[in-house]
């Protein structure tokens, strides 16, 4: 343990944050899931009539698809965030509040979005929410980027600072939703299909 870390015993542990940021996202993905309703449907029915219903579903089987892959890129991008980090700071410590914050939104405003998909304010929600959870990572970053106090001794700001354009891809892309909602709301959920272009691109022209 650090001198500094020794110095303050109510400070809270890196491995202590990491597995309360781990249990939430587990459980928001979990979540997801629940938000799909079965159809009510009696014994007599017949296959046709429930087949009609599981279409209509769709909507919702699609957004949770895309929540669930925007969880774990959030997942994932949290990871790559703590591996340069050495110590928890009150400043970290804040931005993982208010990230947890809007994680736990992410199951209601995709079932809003996922059951009123042609109304434009349910769309609007699930959008802000993403752009909001993107917004705090990549101030995070620029964060960790700037207090090298915090981070590993072997952290290159150099190189990975260059991840900031690919940090605003999830935000970017959540704006372009909120534009596209006002003129057609289902439509608009189909912008987060940009993102594993985008990533693949920028990988693939030497921009990690």
């Amino acid at each position: 343990m650090s001198g500094l870390e020794q110095d303050n015993p109510h400070r809270i542990s890196k491995g202590r944050l990491e597995t309360m940021v781990d249990t939430i996202f587990a459980f928001a993905m979990t979540l997801l899931m629940f938000g799909i309703a079965v159809p009510e449907s009696s014994v007599s029915q017949t296959a046709a009539d429930l087949s009609a219903d599981l279409v209509k579903l769709i909507p919702q089987f699609v957004l949770f698809v895309i929540a669930f892959l925007v969880l774990a890129l959030f997942w994932i991008e949290h990871h790559r965030q703590f591996h340069h980090i050495r110590i928890v700071d009150p400043t970290i410590l804040r931005f993982n509040i208010a990230i947890l914050i809007f994680i736990v939104l992410i199951p209601f405003t995709t079932d809003m979005a996922g059951a009123y998909d042609r109304v434009r304010i349910a769309v609007l929600l699930f959008h802000v929410n993403i752009l909001i959870v993107g917004a705090l990572f990549l101030g995070q970053w620029m964060y960790i980027c700037r207090c090298h106090h915090i981070c590993d001794t072997d952290f290159d700001i150099a190189i990975e600072g260059k991840r900031f354009r690919l940090l605003a891809t999830i935000p970017s892309v959540a704006f372009l939703g909120i534009l596209v909602a006002f003129f057609s709301p289902p439509y608009s959920l189909s912008a987060y299909l940009l993102v594993p272009f985008i990533v693949i691109i920028r990988r693939l022209t030497g921009n990690k």
